[in-house]
């Protein structure tokens, strides 16, 4: 008798065979679809943009992507799909957890990188990824932010009035966090940075961090005068008949635009908590009940947040991109490496895609360990991202 019991990894294997051979016949793109199937897909000959780098996101995890591409010698085009910049950095807290920053040096605090990654593996329950843990522990964004972007100098920083209190400052952190629980010490490892503006979807608080933080690295894209297409979202990822991503196919104005991109493509789309759909599907809730996401809900449905509908995470998996942490909710997404390249069902990378923040499955997702983790991450995993995407061969 077979054995009636089917992973969801062994499922998606044989999706992704499936694609495989879809793919082959090009039909995992519009923009690729084969006149005569047995010859492969047809790879546009004319296209309406193109640069070294293309990413997917104005925000988190594409704007320090973008300026690491950049400095490393490529030319970048960023994708957008909305008319307004930012995406979730412009309205969060704007916190950054980092162990050992030049920050806490100037206030005295010892940390480490050691106990950083120790307290998320206990805080991870299990269900962390320990090969993005490792490297991400040993992140340096505040120290990037301040000495190479020109962010918030060490002279204007404080500790917070609070030891739990959403900044601005240095302290332990804004939400219930577990080192009682654990037996470890407590960290004061979140940078809450000052904000310069006070944003109309966080009424009740005043300038939150988000703001000042957007507005260091959005200087940064501005003096490198890095092209950028609002209102330009993606749909599709062009590929070649050996799966290389060769560029997008993307809505601009009620057109479809076909982007190429000669190194890669770097996937800064964000969460997918605003799709119904997908929320149905993988966290078996409905988006519009009160209770959804433990009453806190409204987050994702709100008019800035509804664009969010997993649009790259969509279009990944039409590769055969594996996921991860999807039922944890929260940050579940694209399954990566420590470079930051998308992995397919297999383990393997998807040749020259990358992908890093809320469009990945996270590093560790049992329960929210300290402000500043998922900010950070998406930082850390969109420099990686910039920075191996800009050195694939064009």
């Amino acid at each position: 008798m077979l054995d009636n019991k089917l992973s969801r990894r062994d499922f998606i294997k044989g999706a992704a065979i499936g694609a495989a051979a879809i793919a082959g016949a090009g039909m995992v793109s519009g923009s690729v679809q084969a006149k005569n199937p047995t010859k492969g897909p047809v790879i546009p000959t004319k296209w309406d943009e193109e640069a070294d780098v293309v990413i997917a996101g104005y925000g988190s995890t594409g704007l320090p992507a973008a300026i690491e591409a950049h400095d490393a010698g490529a030319k970048v085009l960023i994708i957008d799909k909305n008319d307004w910049a930012g995406g979730d950095l412009r309205r969060c807290g704007g916190a950054i957890a980092q162990a050992g920053s030049i920050v806490q040096k100037a206030f005295g605090i010892q940390d480490s990188q050691q106990a950083f990654f120790d307290y998320m593996v206990a805080c991870g329950e299990g269900y962390v990824d320990p090969d993005l843990l490792l490297p991400f522990s040993k992140n340096d964004n505040v120290d990037w932010v301040i000495q190479y972007l020109g962010g918030q100098p060490v002279s204007e920083w404080k500790l917070a009035d609070h030891e739990m209190s959403p900044g601005p400052g240095l302290n332990v952190s804004g939400t219930p966090v577990f080192f009682d629980k654990y037996k470890m010490p407590k960290a004061t490892r979140s940078h809450w940075f000052n904000g310069t503006q006070k944003e109309a979807f966080r009424e009740g608080w005043p300038s939150p961090g988000g703001t000042g933080l957007f507005k260091t690295v959005d200087d940064n894209i501005k003096k490198r005068n890095i092209k950028t297409l609002m209102q330009t979202g993606l749909t599709e990822l062009i590929v070649n008949a050996n799966r290389e991503v060769l560029g997008v196919k993307a809505l601009s104005g009620g057109k479809t635009v076909l982007i190429k991109a000669k190194r890669g493509v770097v996937m800064g789309t964000g969460h997918w908590l605003s799709n119904a759909n997908m929320v149905r599907n993988y966290l078996r809730q409905d988006i519009n009940d009160p209770n959804f996401f433990g009453g806190f809900g409204g987050f994702f449905t709100n008019k800035l947040s509804a664009p969010s509908q997993g649009d790259g995470i969509i279009a990944a998996e039409a590769l055969g991109a594996d996921l991860s942490f999807m039922a944890a909710g929260y940050n579940g997404g694209l399954k990566i490496n420590p470079k930051a390249q998308v992995l397919d069902v297999y383990g393997k990378p998807i040749p020259r895609l990358y992908a890093g923040g809320r469009a990945t499955g996270g590093i560790v997702n049992a329960q929210y360990p300290q402000c500043g983790i998922y900010l950070s991450s998406a930082i850390f995993f969109g420099r990686a991202a910039g920075r191996n995407a800009a050195a694939e061969k064009g």
